[in-house]
């Protein structure tokens, strides 16, 4: 008898962790996407016309917005609209068509600085990052391909050489839902560090909680994809002339 209850519990306890699992594992899971997104444009920023637009392709618009001139045009500051869900293969091409078009409208530029985001709402959520000096581009990417998403998935819960077990997020292409609770959770933060600089990191959290009706441990998952998955330069770089 003691054995048939030892088991039963031993059992339980098996069935409890193993749903436990599979909980945390389905608060990270997204579905894949179905269907590609327009430019996603909400500020009040994005209600003035950009500064130009175009397309790669058919389905690859861009916007070219916040641009900033100095030495008589020979320095550009830009920043690049692309969708969300850009293909990693489509970031170079997208960058070319926007210098591109920044050439023509500034034939004396020779430096140019230009960063690709999804949003204007989220200036820290960064697709790429280019430097044009002279015709010789260097673009260091954000976003990562699917091999990088493996890696750095695999690398979850695995203690470094020093034993530290990083803390990172589980990475995915974001569809629609995913990319705008993120967005909601990132305008949140950004409007209470706007608020009130002196907020450390868990009041932001807690800002963001209230203005989102999310809890605390969601927007920080969402917070966490969003800064990992925009990274600005962290998934590799190139460079090429022009």
């Amino acid at each position: 008898m003691n054995n048939i209850t030892t088991r039963i519990i031993i059992g339980s306890i098996t069935i409890f962790v193993s749903l436990l699992i599979a909980w945390r594992i389905g608060l990270w899971l997204e579905p894949a996407p179905e269907e590609k997104s327009a430019i996603v444009t909400r500020s009040s920023a994005a209600k003035e016309p950009p500064f130009a637009s175009g397309k790669v392709r058919e389905n690859l618009p861009f916007e070219l917005r916040n641009v900033k001139v100095t030495d008589g045009g020979r320095s550009i500051e830009g920043v690049g609209i692309v969708r969300f869900d850009i293909d990693r293969s489509d970031i170079k091409p997208a960058v070319i068509a926007i210098l591109r078009v920044i050439n023509a409208k500034f034939p004396v530029a020779k430096q140019i600085a230009l960063s690709l985001t999804p949003s204007v709402d989220c200036p820290v959520c960064k697709i790429a990052e280019a430097k044009y000096d002279n015709g010789r581009v260097r673009l260091d990417f954000g976003t990562p391909t699917l091999k990088q998403i493996e890696e750095s998935n695999s690398r979850i819960g695995v203690p470094s050489a020093s034993g530290k077990v990083e803390d990172r997020p589980l990475l995915s292409r974001p569809n629609g839902e995913t990319f705008g609770t993120g967005l909601n959770v990132m305008i949140a933060i950004a409007a209470g560090r706007k608020k009130n600089p002196g907020m450390n990191d868990d009041q932001l959290l807690d800002q963001a909680s209230a203005a989102t009706g999310l809890s605390y441990v969601v927007v920080k998952r969402h917070r966490d994809f969003m800064t990992a998955y925009y990274s600005g330069n962290a998934f590799g770089s190139e460079t090429f002339d022009m």
